[in-house]
């Protein structure tokens, strides 16, 4: 498949049985729909997917199971990510041999790392794997900022094809797609920003709430391509609500919750996440009654 990094991609929560392990046969079911509701591609094991607290074996079984079963339908972006390069390697190794169309990594984390460590980390990363190269900007997780000037040379000697941008900084997301937005997609992970990234040059988005409300978050690409402008932007602005319950507690309980009552349940988060209290499970419910979904 040719991998082709625009329209509206979900970030895929990983679902869970009650025992804790990965529920391989709802991740399967998780896959279809997502797909039936026409999201553009999937992105198992990013932060929705919860990916830090999966070992790698588990993390060989997500990716195969979401590749074997999208059988090419939409591309395929597997989360290596890992403050080591030699780890995201393996595990980027791993997602060559599941069939992934390419691989998707953030910055090192936990350690504070300036610009040269930046470029060496994906430098060092795309010369030792065979898949396309996605950037995964998302500093308030991992506390490391890739500056346009770092993403501006990676793409200039090809080492990334895209980037995620999750940072509500839209004059950043103007920065990178006027220095890079010709070479390499770039993409927002800021749900409620959508319509203003594809308004802005910006070739899609990667985004959680196409979990809860896939054909409707999708739509947004597809009427804006059609050239429906108005009717794009009331689409972004009528899932808003979604997006709030999204946010409720800590990130993904609130997804998770949201997915269940919209009527598609994944389970709940990893221990050691918490799910949400009941007051909180009750704000998802108004958010989303607020959206038109129950």
């Amino acid at each position: 498949m040719t991998l082709t990094l625009d329209g509206i991609w979900s970030p895929m929560p990983t679902p869970f049985e009650r025992s804790g392990e990965v529920a391989v046969g709802r991740l399967k079911e998780l896959t279809d729909y997502l797909i039936e509701k026409g999201v553009d591609g999937l992105f198992p094991l990013g932060t929705t997917g919860e990916f830090a607290l999966l070992d790698r074996e588990e993390r060989r079984r997500v990716i195969s199971t979401v590749v074997d079963r999208a059988n090419s339908r939409v591309p395929v972006l597997a989360g290596i990510c890992d403050p080591s390069p030699r780890n995201a390697i393996s595990f980027a190794k791993d997602a060559a041999d599941a069939g992934a169309d390419g691989v998707v990594a953030t910055p090192p984390y936990y350690y504070r790392v300036g610009e040269d460590g930046l470029y060496t980390h994906f430098k060092t990363i795309h010369e030792s794997v065979s898949l396309p190269l996605v950037l995964y900007n998302i500093p308030e997780w991992t506390h490391n900022f890739v500056p346009v000037s770092v993403v501006s040379k990676l793409a200039r000697e090809n080492v990334v094809i895209g980037m995620k941008y999750t940072e509500y900084n839209f004059l950043n997301l103007l920065r990178f797609i006027e220095a890079v937005g010709s070479s390499i997609s770039v993409l927002t992970g800021s749900d409620a920003m959508t319509y203003s990234c594809l308004e802005a040059g910006g070739s899609g988005a990667v985004i959680s709430v196409a979990n809860i409300t896939p054909r409707e978050a999708s739509s947004i690409f597809d009427l804006f391509r059609q050239g429906k402008l108005e009717e794009a932007r009331k689409v972004q602005e009528s899932i808003l609500p979604a997006i709030e319950a999204a946010g409720i507690g800590y990130f993904p309980a609130g997804l998770k919750e949201a997915m269940s009552i919209a009527g598609f349940s994944v389970g709940t988060v990893r221990e050691p996440q918490t799910p949400l209290t009941e007051g909180e499970k009750e704000t998802v419910r108004v958010l989303l009654g607020k959206a038109g979904l129950k």
